[in-house]
């Protein structure tokens, strides 16, 4: 009955191994719920299949099932599903003949040993942690697409990846103490325990882990629909304001011809086109701002060249058509925003000051450049190449450019920042490969 019980709990691990492995590297066809479902019923016909004790079959069902799961699961080709679910079979196997190979160099005569259900048991818990870090390291060297890659950084893993090897460890601790001493068996119930105890924990720290790194990607990207959501109202209201700017203009117009009729009257033709050449170039007449034809982007653009405008910057935009559209919204808020934040923050201390963003595409190297040129009175760069904040409050100095990079690093790109000391300005030059 225990042997039983234990195998449950064993059959359950792998599920849930193989859950977290799939999730990581494969898009579902089906909900979280639909997934668990269909692999508690694949591993319950595995659990009763371990009971006919033959190796050969255990390891041909447990590879079929695996892969059927896969292919029915995850949209996927079958050649796929069958590679990963040779590379899980072949991970539990080695899994488990690690752990045999060494428990074997602790314990003589294992099978004899009247502890033999703890001793398997042990065994069997040892193997799991194992076989989890095996397959949590291979998921992660086989995400290819960037937004799956940044979803843990190579030192988390370093660091998530040291739970289960401590488990390890401490499991065949268990063994050596079984080998060396002789327990009453309800010690000897009670360190079995401990050891499911401790692979259900190496499980909850990753869900825990897991829960924790999808709630901070759902703020950042609620703080970046947030700053998106700003720049469009902000459009709009310059758009309202404009379009109320019009319509006194025009309340006013008969006014106007009035004046214009009494300088015609007197023959003033210098002051009448003088006048009528006001009117012209008067921003209530001008048509809705239209710098490029990204729609979000262009709301990013108009509400930059507004600041620019109150704090007596020269700003100039030329973004070529279909340049962006391969960058994924966040991203373009993100990369256009803080690189014309710092243009607005080191020109607003320049007289005559500019900003010049011009985006071109390079079909042969099929490559997006960016350039941000702006008036900067010194020269941002330290001795050591750093850059110089001169934002109050320093938490978040170095954010904007972080998040550049981050960025850049994405969609394969490059970044060079220089000053040109004799102009006194700022470039900031960056190459994004189009995908």
């Amino acid at each position: 009955m225990e042997i039983a019980i234990c195998y449950i709990a064993i059959y359950l691990a792998e599920a849930f191994i193989i859950k977290q492995y799939c999730s990581v590297l494969f898009t579902s066809r089906y909900s979280n719920r639909a997934e668990i479902l269909m692999l508690l019923f694949l591993y319950s016909i595995l659990y009763g299949i371990s009971f006919i004790k033959n190796p050969f079959l255990n390891t041909s069902s447990f590879l079929i099932s695996n892969f059927i799961f896969l292919l029915v699961a995850y949209d996927i080709k079958w050649s796929t599903g069958l590679f990963h679910a040779i590379i899980i079979t072949i991970s539990m196997g080695l899994s488990e003949l690690i752990v045999i190979g060494i428990a074997f160099n602790f314990t003589e005569n294992y099978y004899e040993s009247h502890h033999y259900l703890e001793n398997t048991m042990i065994l069997l818990f040892t193997s799991k942690p194992l076989y989890f870090l095996f397959l949590y390291g291979i998921s992660h060297v086989l995400i290819k697409t960037p937004k799956k890659r940044d979803r843990n950084s190579l030192k988390e893993i370093i660091l998530f990846s040291i739970i289960p090897l401590i488990s390890f460890w401490i499991d065949l601790t268990f063994l050596s103490v079984f080998r060396y001493t002789d327990f009453p068996p309800a010690v000897s119930y009670m360190v079995t325990a401990g050891s499911i105890l401790l692979l259900i924990a190496n499980f909850v720290i990753y869900a825990i882990y897991t829960y924790s790194g999808e709630k901070n990607r759902r703020f950042t990207d609620l703080q970046l629909q947030l700053q998106k959501e700003l720049d469009s109202v902000s459009y709009y209201k310059m758009l309202l304001s404009r379009d109320e700017a019009q319509s006194i203009l025009i309340h006013d117009i008969k006014k106007h011809l009035q004046a214009i009729a009494l300088l015609n009257e007197q023959g003033d033709k210098e002051t009448i086109t003088s006048y009528i050449e006001g009117l012209a170039g008067s921003p209530d007449l001008q048509t809705a701002s239209r710098i490029c034809d990204h729609e979000l982007l262009n709301a990013i653009l108009c509400r930059y060249m507004r600041d620019c405008r109150e704090q007596n910057i020269d700003f100039y935009a030329d973004i070529r058509s279909d340049t962006l559209n391969f960058i994924a919204e966040n991203d373009l808020t993100s990369l256009f925003c803080n690189l014309l934040d710092n243009a607005i923050e080191a020109a607003a201390k320049h007289v005559n000051a500019s900003i010049q963003l011009v985006v071109t595409y390079m079909p042969q190297a099929q490559l997006t450049v960016v350039t941000v040129v702006n008036s900067c009175r010194v020269n941002p760069f330290q001795k050591n190449g750093r850059l110089v904040s001169t934002k109050t409050g320093s938490i978040r100095h170095g954010f904007g450019l972080k998040s550049v990079e981050r960025i850049v690093a994405r969609y394969h790109g490059n970044m060079e920042l220089y000053y040109e000391q004799d102009e006194h300005m700022f470039h900031a030059v960056i190459t994004l490969k189009s995908q």
